[in-house]
């Protein structure tokens, strides 16, 4: 088993820089912390994968390896997912990470009070305040599904409304990719919470960004009446199966004041066949329509957590409209110009080029990196931070199709970079390598030798402790797909001219 979630105390010192504070949740899957980060001074929030709960204590030796492999991976996909997104309305990820062999995750800390227990401590809500929440997490779902990113797990537990009002759309714990066919789901069961689930969720059919908006639609619902869309009773059935068959009350019928258009919003949402359902963006725009404007004034009764904020005050939310690639910038040129690199900055940087090279696409985050490449260096030797920035610009270099220089760059890191005998590097060290091989392959077409680094890497990956054996397993599959997918082209390839087929 590995290191237990029992284990992390408060004042434990994770990764030599986040500091923990107080255990603000917790539950079957995962942990979340309060943590000071010492070099920049500010407050995080720290979320560990649970290795060690009862439930995995129950299963025998190999069944709880195996679940905790999938554990690792779906907090591995979170990781992922989280990368790609860049909103105001959902907190940032700074850094993943392992912290002995537990995953942990580190994010934007939001200060404040999750929606369940503002809906107990407000309710009723005037109609302002509910869209006001309401079309911030809109926004916040229109960036995600733009990003091909579903959420699958909607719900008041999982929205946040901070001091300033700002309101967080947040836990990604089983969202995932647009479009791949998910792998992680246990056959006959379905993802999400009852009550707030799709039908096409409750029948264990595949999520689309459809099922996102229905999710939401019942969330919405709650906002502008106080209670779900549906409740258990002899005469409609169980809530699941209102969800598959009835369509609930108007919003209007259990509320006075509610406007016609939040009323069609809301049927057009709860809709029972996913491609008949609004998109997000199609909702924001009705949303958008009836928040706030600004200068009107606040809310009565007053609130401690006031999200028609944003609406009616947003020169004071205009700094958080800056891109975390342009805080970055800026403060590299500052450092720049005194004379040194504010590593706190090239965190940013790299950060904003993970999530390009998440999309495919590398952009100035991954090109600001390229140029600061040999200055880290210099600077900072070795530090993990250093490693950091070579990754991202090898990355942007695979990505353009510059395969030699991508290889030689993975190899300095593997060769030069990676230097320790610990579990982590060897894992690292493996990795790289790993990629170098794909990218000769690609360059100058030896599989061979990339054959047989997949096959090092194989046995190397025996002889780790999880989750450093599945991270380079993972890397292994990849890697051997990549190779086939080469070979596969080559073999459909005319022979060139005095070459027998099938012989080189």
């Amino acid at each position: 088993m590995a290191a237990g979630w029992e284990e992390v105390r408060a004042g434990e010192l994770i990764d030599g820089r986040y500091e923990l504070v107080e255990l603000t949740g917790k539950g079957g899957m995962a942990q979340i912390w309060r943590a000071h980060e010492l070099r920049v001074d500010r407050q995080v929030a720290v979320k560990f994968l649970r290795l060690d709960t009862e439930d995995l204590r129950q299963l025998d030796s190999r069944e709880r390896d195996r679940e905790i492999r999938h554990r690792c991976v779906r907090f591995m996909r979170e990781a992922r997912l989280l990368a790609r997104l860049e909103h105001r309305n959902i907190p940032e990820q700074y850094a993943f990470d392992t912290h002995g062999d537990v995953p942990f995750l580190v994010m934007y800390y939001v200060a404040g009070i999750n929606l369940r227990a503002f809906l107990k401590d407000y309710t009723p809500l005037t109609c302002a305040v509910a869209v006001s929440v309401a079309a911030q997490i809109c926004a916040a779902f229109v960036h995600a599904h733009e990003r091909s990113v579903l959420h699958r797990d909607l719900k008041p537990e999982n929205l946040m409304i901070s001091n300033s009002g700002l309101a967080f759309l947040i836990d990604f714990g089983i969202g995932k990719e647009l479009g791949i066919e998910s792998t992680l789901t246990q056959p006959g069961s379905t993802l999400g919470t009852p009550g707030y689930q799709a039908p096409e969720q409750i029948q264990g059919e595949e999520a689309t960004t459809a099922t996102d908006v229905y999710s939401f639609t019942c969330v919405l619902y709650e906002l502008l009446t106080g209670r779900p869309p549906f409740i258990a009773n002899r005469r409609d059935g169980s809530v699941q199966t209102q969800h598959l068959r009835t369509m609930p009350l108007r919003p209007s019928d259990l509320v006075a004041g509610i406007p016609r258009a939040l009323d069609d919003l809301v049927l057009w949402g709860l809709t029972k066949a996913p491609e008949e359902r609004p998109s997000m963006r199609q909702i924001l725009d009705v949303l958008n329509r009836l928040t706030p404007l600004p200068g009107d004034p606040e809310p009565e009764p007053w609130l401690r957590y006031d999200p028609t904020r944003p609406f009616r005050l947003p020169e004071k939310f205009t700094d958080t409209a800056r891109t975390p690639l342009q805080r970055a910038t800026e403060c590299v040129e500052n450092a720049e110009d005194a004379g040194w690199l504010d590593p706190n900055a090239v965190e940013l940087l790299c950060s904003a080029a993970e999530r390009e090279l998440g999309e495919g696409e590398p952009g100035d985050a991954v090109s600001e990196l390229t140029g600061l490449r040999s200055r880290v260096r210099e600077e900072w030797g070795r530090r993990p931070l250093v490693r950091k920035v070579w990754e991202r610009v090898a990355g942007g270099l695979w990505l353009e199709g510059d395969f030699d220089a991508a290889a030689r760059l993975y190899e300095d890191i593997a060769h030069d970079l990676v230097r320790g005998s610990n579990p982590r590097e060897r894992a690292d060290r493996t990795v790289f390598g790993l990629r170098a091989a794909r990218c000769r392959a690609e360059f100058d077409g030896d599989t061979e030798a990339a054959i047989k680094v997949i096959m090092e890497a194989g046995y190397m990956a025996g002889m780790l402790p999880e989750p450093y054996a599945m991270q380079v397993g993972t890397e292994c599959s990849e890697a051997a797909d990549h190779i086939s997918e080469l070979l596969a082209a080559r073999a459909d390839e005319p022979p060139r001219p005095g070459t027998a087929p099938g012989r080189e």
